[in-house]
């Protein structure tokens, strides 16, 4: 082998350890020792030469010399090349490693940076739904108070209304026992009535026997017929009296009998409204309990909301920790793996306690359905309570009433036997008084006045018959004092159908004739106008409310 062969041969590990050496990216480090070593082959080289030739060896010494440096330089550059090459495996070798390391790092850094931005945006979303389950607590809460403010409401109405229903209650008996009370002295008076009533028609039968004995003296048989006519009209006036009484008794009767079934209705009323009173209170108690539960649960929900903004600052404050160590990645790794940690413990008990309180708000949640439906049940029981009342109301109303008629009749039964009693003749629900003597016009109404009556207004033929079978020359409330020929009854009303008699009223010249009387009476046109200061019977009318 010559030296250009061996050097040859050398190059060629030097050209692939530096093809090597590019690869583990250090070209600039091995491009200078390859370029001393081509620099310093070709110095020695020449030098070795040109000293050979300056001495003037001979072809042979030139050769050998030629050979043994280019072995020496082979040797040596050989030398180099594996010092060269193990020097650049052992930073190869270091600097893999450590890019390695770096890898890694750059690797964990990226993924703690994921988990991190992870561990925000749960952050982020965690806050988010503790604000809206924060509102939704605060939300709850005002409902709550409100329901609690309704509910207090209709308590307090539902008193008021127990109040007012036992006050009706009390009423309805006292007015049940007046009635009853009422109803004794209706009886008793009506017995009375119909007592007085056959002793009125005791009386008229006397008149009636009377009567003939007067028509049997007067010998005349047609006064006697119309006396008898006249007599079977005022009969069947009574007789329609008595069938309107007994009209006003059935009418009493059926009545009596409504309010019986309305008092026996109201009864039942009142129980089913006890009842009713009885369950709203079971419903009440109910109600309290839901409401000493829920005051608990809003306690607790207070202390888990403490807790949650305690854990958020400290979740805040570890999250500016974080911000600050990601700039110090490298140096701060382990400590920032352990704050993970920490962090994603704190993110586990946030979790929980998010699931804690949302279990609280459901719970809540239920309570207040439940409250609501109490609420509902409550105020329906209040409609129903307020309907009966209504309907009591009524009810007390129209028995109210029926009492204030039955007073009314009682009082006009009362009335009506003292007037008997005091002489007053009955016909169509008015009441007449027919004087024992004689007075003046004025006197005679005078006297009706202090009786709470007046002079007769007749209105009707009825009632003019009824006034001609007294048989009496009666003053009546008619006259024309006020203007002449303008004839008005004492109520202020003008005349509109008359009775005079023939060529009446005349008047009489001298003096004043302003007053009307009944004077023919045998005839159908009995008036006639005469002097008020002359002295007459005289009829009072009275008309009961």
């Amino acid at each position: 082998m010559d030296a250009l062969d061996l050097f040859v041969n050398v190059e060629e590990p030097s050209e692939s350890g530096i093809y090597w050496k590019r690869k583990t990216d250090s070209s600039e480090i091995l491009y200078q020792n390859e370029d001393k070593c081509h620099t310093v082959k070709p110095n020695r080289i020449t030098s070795a030469l040109s000293g050979l030739q300056s001495l003037g060896w001979s072809e042979t010494v030139k050769k050998s010399s030629w050979r043994a440096a280019a072995v020496v330089l082979g040797l040596l550059c050989l030398l180099l090349l594996i010092g060269l090459i193990t020097l650049a495996s052992l930073y190869i070798k270091g600097s893999s490693k450590w890019e390695m390391e770096m890898v890694q790092l750059q690797t964990s850094y990226k993924n703690l940076t994921k988990e991190k931005d992870q561990l925000q945006t749960s952050y982020n979303n965690l806050t988010k739904e503790k604000d809206q389950l924060q509102t939704s607590y605060n939300n709850l809460t005002k409902e709550k108070d409100q329901l609690q403010t309704s509910y207090n409401n209709l308590t307090k109405e539902k008193d008021q209304l127990q109040t007012s229903h036992i006050n009706l209650t009390k009423e309805k008996d006292q007015l049940q026992t007046s009635y009853e009370n009422l109803t004794k002295e209706k009886d008793q008076l009506q017995t009375s009535y119909n007592n007085l009533t056959k002793e009125k028609d005791q009386l008229q039968t006397s008149y009636k026997n009377l009567t003939k004995e007067k028509d049997q003296l007067q010998t005349s048989y047609e006064n006697l017929t119309k006396e008898k006519d006249q007599l079977q009209t005022s009969y069947n006036n009574l007789t329609k009296e008595q069938d309107q009484l007994q009209t006003s008794y059935n009418n009493l009767t059926k009545e009596k009998d409504q309010l019986q079934t309305s008092y026996n209705n109201l009864t039942k009323e009142q129980d089913q409204l006890q009842t009713s009173y009885n369950n709203l209170t079971k419903e009440q108690d109910q109600l309290q309990t839901s409401y000493n539960n829920l005051t608990k649960e809003k306690d607790q929900l207070q202390t888990s909301n403490e807790n949650l903004t305690k854990e958020k600052d400290q979740l805040q404050t570890s999250y500016r920790n974080l911000t600050e160590e990601r700039d110090q990645l490298q140096k701060r790794h382990n400590h920032l793996t352990m704050e993970m940690v920490q962090l994603q413990t704190s993110y586990k008990n946030l979790t929980k306690e998010k699931d804690q309180l949302q279990t609280s708000y459901n719970n809540l949640t239920k309570e207040k359905d439940q409250l609501q439906t109490s609420y509902n049940n409550l105020t329906k029981e209040q409609d129903q309570l307020q309907t009966s009342y209504r309907n009591l109301t009524e009810e007390q109303d129209q028995l109210q009433k029926r009492f204030e008629d039955t007073t009314n009749e009682r009082n006009d039964l009362k009335r009506r036997d003292a007037l008997f009693s005091q002489g007053w003749v009955s016909f169509r629900n008015h009441f007449y008084y027919i004087s024992s003597g004689k007075k003046s016009w004025q006197q005679s109404r005078n006297d009706c006045l202090q009786k709470g009556a007046d002079l007769v207004i007749i209105n009707s033929h009825e009632e003019q018959e009824f006034t001609r079978t007294f048989k009496q020359l009666i003053w009546i409330g008619l006259t024309d004092m006020e203007r002449e020929g303008k004839w008005k009854w004492v109520d202020g009303t003008p005349l509109t159908t008359s009775y005079w008699s023939s060529h009446e009223p005349n008047g009489v010249p001298g003096r004043d004739e302003d007053c009307a009387e009944i004077k023919n009476y045998d005839l159908e046109k009995s008036w006639n106008d005469e002097s008020c200061h002359l002295e007459r019977f005289w009829i009072c009318e009275k008309i009961l409310s």
